[in-house]
């Protein structure tokens, strides 16, 4: 496959992954409902630029990436003309979450790779689908990224927040940063092989299962 920028760009594909600060266990709602939820940092990802949006860091620089960063308030006039996002799990939760505090966002098309894998899973295990974390779908596919040293140093939700909260608002971005490149990364692959490696549960071996359905239209979000 051409360099996944170049294939990016053609195809306008943009990966992304949100944070809010808001803990949700100080929420009635809990999860349920992502417009309660503050919007604090956003990380775009075009294949070639990741675009930061957050307030408490004024720049940042990502290893072999140009790298920009952008107050909260320019996502109201971030162009997003003929592109499409791609988030894991944003269906749920960052795709509300950024529609609600920025409307403009909800014209844009947008493509959740978690419900893709989770019913490729389904197929293959002839049951209900199965839930990936991302950067162990990352380990078992060979992608990699580039804004942290190794994935075993990524955050994990409760630890992102912790650590926002002891204004290390860095190392939250730098999460989002490579999950963002995870994204981008798994969704070519799969875009490319129509095929997806997990670790099959019955006998702890990987395998590649088809993921041919990412060719279908229903997949695609407005």
């Amino acid at each position: 496959m051409r360099k996944i920028g170049d294939w990016m760009k053609q195809n306008g594909i943009v990966s992304f992954k949100a944070f809010s600060a808001t803990d949700a266990g100080d929420l009635p709602t809990g999860w349920t409902k992502p417009d309660e939820f503050s919007l604090d940092g956003v990380a775009f990802y075009d294949g070639r630029q990741m675009s930061l949006f957050v307030d408490e860091v004024h720049m940042m620089m990502i290893k072999d990436k140009s790298t920009k960063t952008y107050d909260l308030s320019d996502l109201q006039s971030y162009d997003m003309t003929d592109k499409k996002l791609i988030g894991y799990g944003s269906s749920k939760f960052d795709m509300p979450l950024l529609k609600s505090q920025y409307p403009h966002f909800a014209s844009v098309p947008h493509t959740d790779l978690a419900k893709i894998v989770f019913d490729a899973s389904a197929k293959h295990y002839e049951s209900h689908g199965r839930r990936y974390d991302l950067r162990m779908l990352a380990s078992t596919n060979y992608r990699k990224q580039t804004a942290i040293p190794h994935l075993s140093f990524m955050l994990k939700p409760i630890a992102l927040l912790t650590e926002w909260r002891q204004g290390l608002a860095r190392n939250v971005m730098r999460t989002l940063a490579a999950e963002a490149e995870l994204i981008a990364e798994l969704y070519a692959l799969v875009n490319n092989r129509e095929t997806i490696r997990i670790v099959d549960e019955r006998t702890d071996r990987i395998v590649s299962i088809p993921c041919d359905i990412v060719r279908d239209a229903n997949y695609e979000e407005e």
